[in-house]
């Protein structure tokens, strides 16, 4: 089941208020990608989507919110990429089955 923004270990009440209000959709659809699993190019398309998601998420922000949303998509996927391979589900030789 997807979590929201976050490690599972976090509650979701927090990254809630930290991004997840902004960015929950993305970040749920990003989980199911990790979730399915795949090879290390596979986590790599699952990141470059949730990047261009978070960034389809600021321009639906509000004006005075989008120069607090785009750092923020902008670190978030910075920190998937550097921990997300912790909960990637990887598989050996599944690399782009869709």
């Amino acid at each position: 089941m997807p979590n929201g923004c976050g490690p599972s270990w976090m509650p979701r009440r927090l990254t809630w208020l930290f991004f997840g209000w902004w960015y929950e959709a993305s970040c749920d659809k990003h989980d199911k990608g990790y979730k399915k699993g795949g090879d290390e190019v596979r986590r790599f398309e699952c990141d470059w989507k949730l990047l261009l998601a978070l960034l389809r998420d600021c321009k639906r922000v509000r004006w005075y919110w989008k120069p607090l949303a785009y750092p923020v998509a902008i670190l978030y996927f910075v920190l998937v990429r550097l921990f997300g391979w912790y909960f990637f589900q990887y598989k050996i030789g599944e690399a782009n089955e869709n």
